[in-house]
């Protein structure tokens, strides 16, 4: 490796780490300032502050870490570029090219990690991040946990859950709504209750104050409903189930969106190309960073001290775009206007395609 290979590698990882844990701390204290009414007023213990935010930095540094090596790409190659460092190394024989290759390997190989982490370590942490969040930093007015609150679950056996709230310490389901739905997705049977409680002993949910209502193939009510004081509700999910957002595929592993894909297979083509969009999507999110800072990069060389801001400013602009433009894709084929596979990798070949070609005509 060349001595100013090196020298851009130790600026961009220095200037990476201090970006990391600068957003990383900023994001902190902002969230802390948006309930710090709460834990002074309900007395929230310190360590579950630290725990919550303990089991959070995997998130975050996830979801932080193509800003923050937009950020340091464009302040690396916007100072080397200020005093004429860029041009002196091209005008000897360099390429932009290879002042960029340590820059793009290394941030390769942070995209690999990303995946890792996203993969193996998020779902977990987010886990137990909400738990923590839910059951001792989340009060109402009262200082009481208020619990989940309306909750929309494609549950076990195709049926959809609905229940206003659910609180993890009671294990109970409040204002319930259960629509089951026959082979073809067609809701046969809608069963309403007051409360559906998990009892560990028997494993089963009760349901309480219960009306089940047959329904016929149009929708509408058929025949009268049966009023059940107590009744055993067929609920395969466990408590834990209905805890953090588990039901969010951003929040599950490949694997487990994959096997949860399986499961629901027999769901309506919109659920499906949803599943489909968000599988894909977790390949190619990890590759952010490596895209954005290769469209940055380009556009924050300005030679001279006077244009450095611009090109700072332009850089960091033009790959910020790459976040409203990969959520319109998105949008687009969970909406059935464009395949999954191309809506959740279009972002990336786009910005990836310009920013090759700028950084040629740099060079």
């Amino acid at each position: 490796m060349r001595i100013i290979e090196r020298y851009v590698l130790g600026s961009y990882l220095a200037a990476l780490a201090f970006c990391v844990l600068l957003l990383m701390i900023l994001g902190i204290i902002g969230d802390v300032l948006g309930f710090i009414d709460d834990i002074f007023k309900h007395d929230i213990p310190l360590s579950s502050i630290l725990a919550f935010y303990f089991y959070l930095a995997p998130f975050a540094f996830v979801n932080m870490l193509p800003f923050a090596c937009v950020l340091s790409s464009a302040y690396v190659f916007n100072s080397l570029s200020k005093y004429h460092e860029v041009t002196a190394v091209i005008a000897s024989g360099l390429s932009l090219w290879e002042m960029l290759r340590p820059v793009a390997v290394s941030t390769f190989i942070l995209c690999i990690c990303t995946f890792i982490v996203s993969d193996r370590v998020v779902p977990s942490t987010m886990q137990k991040a909400s738990r923590i969040k839910q059951e001792e930093l989340e009060t109402d007015r009262s200082g009481k946990n208020p619990g989940l609150t309306n909750l929309a679950v494609y549950g076990k056996g195709d049926k959809i859950i609905f229940a206003k709230s659910y609180n993890p310490k009671t294990r109970t389901l409040n204002n319930v709504i259960i629509h089951k739905q026959d082979e073809n997705h067609i809701i046969h049977e809608k069963i309403s209750a007051r409360l559906v409680t998990y009892y560990a002993a028997s494993g089963k949910w009760e349901g309480t104050d219960v009306m089940v209502f047959p329904v016929d193939p149009s929708g509408n009510f058929s025949g009268e409903p049966q009023v059940k004081k107590m009744l055993t509700i067929d609920i395969k999910e466990k408590p834990k189930d209905f805890l953090m957002n588990q039901w969010d595929p951003k929040m599950m592993s490949f694997s487990k969106l994959l096997k949860y894909m399986d499961l629901f297979k027999k769901a309506s083509p919109d659920t499906i190309r949803r599943f489909k969009v968000d599988l894909n999507y977790k390949l190619s999110f990890p590759l952010a960073a490596l895209v954005m800072v290769l469209i940055c990069v380009p556009f924050s060389i300005e030679t001279g001290r006077a244009n450095a801001l611009v090109g700072m400013v332009r850089g960091i602009s033009i790959s910020m775009l790459y976040v409203p433009v990969m959520a319109v894709s998105l949008a687009f084929g969970k909406g059935g206007m464009m395949p999954p596979v191309i809506s959740a990798w279009l972002g990336n070949a786009v910005f990836l395609g310009l920013g090759v070609y700028f950084i040629y005509r740099k060079s």
